[in-house]
C-alpha cells in the first residue's frame, strides 16, 4: 500500500462523563476537560467527537462538560442522535434530541449531526425526513451515519435522493488493522458518493498495546462495563490474538510498540485517503497517553516490513473477523 499523507485527527468525548456514576469516564470536573481539550487544541487539532450517549456508561454526561468549558469557542463539534432504544429515531424524538445536544453542547449549530446507529424499528424514511426539516432550519452542517450497514446506507441514499432530502456525507465506522470488512462493499459504496469515512478506534481500543491482557478497571477490556463487555467480545478470540503477536514481533524488531504500529497503519497505510477528508478519532485515559498518541501519529508511515505485516493480519483472522456495524 502507497502511504498517504496526514489524515485529520478529530478528539473523541466518550471519556468525557460523570466519575461517580460511569468508572470509564476519565474527564469529569472543568479542570479535567480543559487539560484534555487543551492538549489537543495546542497540538494544532480543532475537532471534537461525542454523542447524547456518551458516556456509555452515564449517557448524557459529556455533552454538558463540553458546555460547561465553552468547547464551542474553540472547536467545531460532532455529535450523535441517540440509538440505543428502539423508535429513537422517531420524528420527534429526533426533533428533541437535537435540540437538547445544542443546548447542552451551548452551540448554535452542530457540525455534523449523525444517527449513531441503526434503529431499525421506526421507518428509515421517517428518520430521514426529521433530519431533513432540521437541517434546512440550521441545526447542523452535515449529516453522518454511524455503524450502518453498506445496504442500510444504500436505503438511506436511496431515500435521501428520491425526496430531495440532505444526504449523508460522512460515516463513522469502526476500522483499523483486524476490522477491514467494511473494505468489500462500504468503501466502494462511500467513494462513489464522496462521504468521507470517519475511523474510531483505529488502533482497537488498546488491543494492540495488549491491554486485554492485564485489563485495568474502567479500561477497554473491562468486561464488567458496557464498552469492555464489547470489546473483549469483539477482540478476544484466538484467531485474532494469535494473528497479532506475529505481525507485532516485526514491529518490536523496530522498536515500535503494537499500539504504535496500528495506529500508524491505519493513519497512513490503510484505504483511509486524505482525498475525501477521511479522518481518524482518537481519545486516551490522560493528558500525556493524548499526547503520546499525536506523536505517534505524526511520526508519518511505517517501514515496509511492518506494513506488509500488519496489512497481512485481516486475511488471518478468518471467520472470527469483527463486523464494521452494529
Amino acid at each position: 500500500m502507497t502511504a498517504q499523507s496526514r489524515l485529520n485527527v478529530i478528539l473523541g468525548a466518550g471519556n468525557l462523563g460523570d466519575r461517580k456514576v460511569d468508572k470509564t469516564a476519565r474527564y469529569d470536573t472543568p479542570d479535567e476537560v480543559n487539560a484534555y481539550l487543551n492538549a489537543f487544541y495546542n497540538r494544532g487539532y480543532r475537532q471534537i467527537d461525542t454523542a447524547r450517549v456518551y458516556s456509555t456508561g452515564a449517557p448524557g454526561t459529556s455533552e454538558p462538560r463540553l458546555g460547561a468549558v465553552g468547547a464551542g469557542e474553540n472547536f467545531i463539534i460532532d455529535t450523535k442522535v441517540l440509538s440505543r432504544e428502539p423508535g429513537s429515531h422517531k420524528r420527534e424524538k429526533i426533533a428533541q434530541e437535537i435540540e437538547i445536544s445544542l443546548e447542552a453542547l451551548q452551540i448554535a449549530q452542530i457540525n455534523i449531526l449523525y444517527l449513531h446507529q441503526p434503529d431499525r424499528a421506526t421507518p428509515f424514511e421517517e428518520t430521514c425526513e426529521a433530519i431533513d426539516a432540521a437541517y434546512k432550519v440550521g441545526k447542523f452542517k452535515k449529516f453522518g451515519l454511524s455503524n450502518f450497514t453498506a445496504d442500510e446506507v444504500k436505503q438511506v441514499l436511496e431515500i435521501c435522493e428520491r425526496r430531495s432530502f440532505v444526504k449523508p456525507s460522512v460515516y463513522e465506522g469502526q476500522y483499523n488493522p483486524v476490522v477491514r470488512g467494511g473494505e468489500k462493499e462500504l468503501f466502494p459504496l462511500l467513494r462513489r458518493h464522496n462521504i468521507s469515512f470517519y475511523a474510531w478506534s483505529p488502533a482497537g481500543g488498546g488491543f494492540f498495546a495488549g491491554n486485554h491482557k492485564n485489563a485495568i478497571s474502567g479500561g477497554r477490556f473491562d468486561k464488567s462495563t458496557f464498552l469492555g463487555a464489547i470489546y473483549s467480545a469483539l477482540y478476544l478470540k484466538p484467531a485474532i490474538e494469535a494473528a497479532t503477536e506475529n505481525a507485532l514481533a516485526v514491529a518490536a524488531k523496530h522498536g515500535i510498540s503494537g499500539h504504535a504500529a496500528a495506529l500508524r497503519w491505519t493513519a497512513y497505510h490503510s484505504v483511509l485517503d486524505t482525498e475525501y477528508d477521511d479522518a481518524i478519532i482518537i481519545g486516551s485515559f490522560t493528558v500525556d497517553q493524548l499526547n503520546s498518541n499525536l506523536d505517534v501519529i505524526e511520526q508519518g508511515p511505517l517501514p515496509e516490513d511492518i506494513v506488509k505485516a500488519i496489512s497481512a493480519l485481516y486475511k488471518e483472522v478468518g471467520e472470527e473477523e469483527i463486523p464494521y456495524h452494529f
